[in-house]
Formats: C-alpha cells, structure tokens, sequence
C-alpha cells in the first residue's frame, strides 16, 4: 500500500509539471489546416500544435529541455578553444549593481527561442504560416519589434527562460536620458521581479508607461516579472517578419 502511494505521488507530480509546461490558447482568424510549432534547429523540432480551429498547445517538454541543452554543448565541443558564452541572469536582466539585488547573476539561462516567437508551419509539406508570439495586442507586437520605427504602446509579451538553478533580480533600475532635442532629460524605470525557479519560467515583459519625444513615443517605464501563469487577455499572435 505503501508503495502504491507513493508510486501514485510519483505519477500525480510528474503530471502536474507536464501541465506546468504546457501553454494552450487561440489564434485568432486562423484560415490555415493543422499546423506544428517548430522550433529551427538543423533536425527541426516540433514541439506543439496547432489544430483547425485555431486552438493553440505549446509544450516544453523534458526531451525539449534536454535537446537544447545537447545543442549548447555540441556548439560548445565544435568552437574548440573558442568559448561561446550566452547572456548570463544579471546580462540578461542588466541593471548597475548598486540598484537591484542579485542572486545567482552568472547562471547562463537558455531560451526556447529568439524575442518570444515561435515559427509555425508544416514540415512535411514544407509550408511555413509565419510566427507565433504570446502578447497583450497586435498593436503591442507590432510597435515593439519594429525596434523604434513605430510609436510605442503600452502592452506586453511573454518569453520562456530555462534555468538550471534558482537565480532572480529584484529592484528598480533608474537612469536619465536627454530627449531627442537634447533640452530636457527623462528618468527611464526598469522594474525587475525576477525570480526564476529550476526548470522553465514564464517572463513577462511589459511597457508599462510611455513618454513624448518630440515626434516619437518611447517606453518610460518597463516591468520585467516572473509569472505563474499566461495573463487571461494575452493574445496568440501569428504574424509575419
């Protein structure tokens, strides 16, 4: 009996973190036919879904986890003596040491992917549909990839970080910045609430205020956090770049 128990412990948790690494949502208008979430490695790597519907299913699996770390170290083992290093916690999260507080700065996390978006498409049919990101609004991903072509608006998106130790960084970063007419200076806020557990976490990264600059509209506060779960309001955008 005993035993049973705790096999059925074993079975309950190992569901439970399958849940935690699955992500479900729905694209809007999708006019497509079932479609893969793929990841562009050299062997591409599906690791999700996307039904007729439009119904999103995202999965982070262990063999996921466990293929990019093989990835990073083969990257590694093919560079030599050339050591590849990726963007560390406190790279990742930058702020000056004296305004946030920092634990385990120098972990290296991996990303699924680049900026939060997936590639979706058919591999045997060698179609690709364009990318999928999870954000609050269109207007939000459009404006905020345009890398300052476009005015930006308040809204956010979600990235995935993979750490192999707890690692986190916490405080208000502040730093000023001259308009672009150079008349007048702006205290631009980060604030971090990063707390990364091992495994995979959740970031949100959001603009949170904006300010005029001359013609343009610039973030003037950012929020970077840690979260539980997907934001209800957060949209599956498909978009193409």
């Amino acid at each position: 009996m005993k035993n049973y128990i705790q096999l059925l412990i074993v079975i309950l948790l190992t569901n439970l973190s399958c849940a935690q690494n699955t992500y479900k949502g729905t694209i809007d208008d999708w006019d497509n036919k079932q479609a893969e979430i793929i990841l562009p490695t050299e062997e591409p790597l599906v690791i999700g879904k996307v039904d007729t519907k439009g119904t999103v299913t995202l999965n982070l699996s262990d063999s996921l986890t466990k293929t990019l770390i093989d990835l990073k170290k083969e990257v590694d083992k093919e560079t030599g003596n050339i050591k590849i290093v990726g963007q560390s916690v406190s790279r990742s999260f930058y702020c000056k040491p004296e305004q946030v507080n920092v634990v385990n700065g120098d972990i290296v996390p991996i990303k699924a992917v680049g900026r939060g978006s997936f590639y979706i498409g058919d591999i045997k049919a060698q179609k690709l549909y364009g990318q999928l990101r999870i954000a609050s609004s269109e207007a939000f991903n459009n404006s905020y990839f345009s890398f300052g072509k476009k005015d930006f608006v308040v809204g956010y998106y979600i990235d995935f970080f993979y750490v192999e130790e707890d690692a986190s960084v916490n405080g208000i970063c502040r730093s000023e910045s001259y308009t672009m007419d150079m008349k007048n200076v702006v205290e631009l806020i980060v604030d971090y609430n990063i707390n990364l557990k091992k495994g995979w976490n959740l970031v949100k990264i959001e603009v949170a205020e904006t300010y005029v600059d001359g013609e343009k509209i610039r973030p003037l506060k950012t929020v970077m956090s840690t979260i539980e779960a997907i934001p209800q309001d957060a949209k599956f955008i498909l978009f193409e770049q």
